[in-house]
């Protein structure tokens, strides 16, 4: 169950570019200290559905290389999540006002269990992905960063239950395009995911949400 919360994420990527600020930033306080935030959070919470390839890793104590997953990316602004994996099997992830679910290759679809943990993840989740400043600091204590374009954010659930299950929450990027966002938990059980390729704006077919949405 753990390891299926861990994989969610949104994030639209550009890997050519530079390396985020390395350091977690000072807090951003609503009401006090948000306001330079806002046009940052405005630009990408405007950029409506995207499609894009992915490269997830994670990182367990137990392993000295991470574990390498590939797919595609889909964030719908009315449907939710999907992170269509390919490889090394294929399967797909949705993550979307009624919970999490799963899809086998078969496209059989099972919904992960009752359990409040799964329900609290994506009541956290889907405001990171949609960029909503006020749901995120009525979630998150947040902190931030920037050196030129580049900025970084880091997000610490405020219930010390989602806490545990989240770990810190860290989003990178440049200008208006998020490059990374990570889970960790420790130096040694982490999850990264790197996206190429983002088309944002886009409109997915009839089709596209039947496979790939619920």
């Amino acid at each position: 169950m753990r390891r299926l919360l861990l994989i969610l994420l949104w994030s639209a990527v550009a890997l050519t570019a530079a390396e985020p600020p390395a350091a977690p930033g000072v807090e951003i306080v609503p009401g006090e200290s948000d306001a330079a935030w806002r046009p940052l959070f405005a630009a990408l919470a405007s950029q409506g559905s995207i499609w894009s390839t992915f490269t997830e890793s994670r990182w367990f104590p137990f392993r000295n290389k991470p574990v390498v997953l590939k797919g595609e990316m889909r964030f719908s602004t009315t449907r939710g999540l999907s992170l269509d994996y390919r490889e090394p099997e294929v399967r797909t992830v949705i993550a979307d006002n009624q919970g999490l679910a799963m899809r086998d290759a078969r496209g059989r679809t099972r919904d992960a269990p009752r359990d409040p943990r799964a329900t609290g993840l994506v009541t956290a989740l889907l405001p990171i992905m949609r960029f909503d400043l006020e749901a995120l600091e009525r979630t998150f204590a947040l902190q931030g960063t920037r050196d030129g374009g580049a900025w970084r954010l880091e997000f610490v659930a405020r219930d010390p239950g989602l806490a545990r299950v989240l770990g810190t929450v860290v989003v990178s990027g440049e200008e208006t395009t998020v490059r990374r966002l990570e889970f960790r938990h420790s130096p040694k059980e982490r999850v990264e995911i790197l996206i190429a390729g983002p088309r944002t704006g886009v409109t997915f077919t009839p089709e596209e949400e039947r496979r790939y949405f619920r």
